[in-house]
């Protein structure tokens, strides 16, 4: 079956926006599906990039490692998103980990295929927005890993893996190291949540009680406003 067919919500993703029908049916029956069963490692950082991944249905978290072994998360890509556009068309190195959350299935667009495409201005276009939202949104991130004391950074880690599903399944010692704090920390932290109903902890994993109060404690800058929610 082709891609156009076997995917159709695909014709909305944002790289294929405002391009003609025909446009985006070669695009898609002309990339390869790649099909993930489990969470597991998609592209590592520094990894030479071939082309162009584009979520067809899952997500994919997107993690990237400092020089002193720190690993924080950047974002969790969802359906109808790309990633690795850039490096490829670039020729520069995966810039993050990638890793498939779980049951994911990818359309991959190989290089060359991605250079013919922007050919056409519009789907180049495309991609030089898709970059700038990037760029909009790590700059918020930064901003929240920089100044946000632990408790903060924990809210908005679960609150953008909660997005497709209230589970995240992280373990403690993942979260911790995203967070770059001690165990003890957070499972104070977490304790907290729990306490107020926000969260629940379950064997393996955190499920997500309360998302709209996640958002609050994490980018309210008034304490108070913060200590309401519940």
């Amino acid at each position: 079956m082709k891609n156009s067919v076997r995917f159709p919500h695909l014709n909305r993703a944002p790289v294929l926006r405002k391009l003609p029908e025909a446009f985006k049916t070669h695009f898609l029956d002309s990339c390869t599906v790649r099909t993930y069963e489990q969470s597991e490692p998609i592209l590592t950082q520094g990894d030479t990039v071939h082309g162009m991944f584009m979520i067809a249905h899952g997500s994919v978290e997107i993690t990237s490692i400092n020089p002193e072994g720190q690993t924080v998360l950047i974002h969790l890509c969802r359906q109808g998103e790309v990633f690795g556009d850039i490096e490829a068309l670039s020729d520069n190195p995966a810039a993050a980990n990638c890793a498939a959350a779980g049951q994911t299935v990818i359309l991959f667009s190989t290089k060359s295929l991605l250079i013919e495409s922007t050919k056409t201005p519009m789907f180049l276009r495309n991609i030089m927005h898709v970059s700038y939202e990037r760029l909009v949104r790590d700059n918020q991130i930064k901003f929240v890993d920089q100044f946000y004391p632990v408790e903060q950074r924990l809210c908005d880690y679960l609150y953008r893996l909660s997005a497709d599903k209230p589970e995240v399944s992280k373990t403690q010692a993942d979260l911790a190291g995203l967070l770059g704090c001690a165990r003890q920390t957070l499972n104070r932290e977490l304790g907290r949540l729990r306490d107020r109903e926000i969260i629940a902890m379950e064997k393996g994993k955190i499920a997500v009680r309360n998302r709209a109060a996640l958002r609050v404690q994490a980018h309210s800058t008034d304490p108070a406003e913060r200590n309401r929610v519940s």
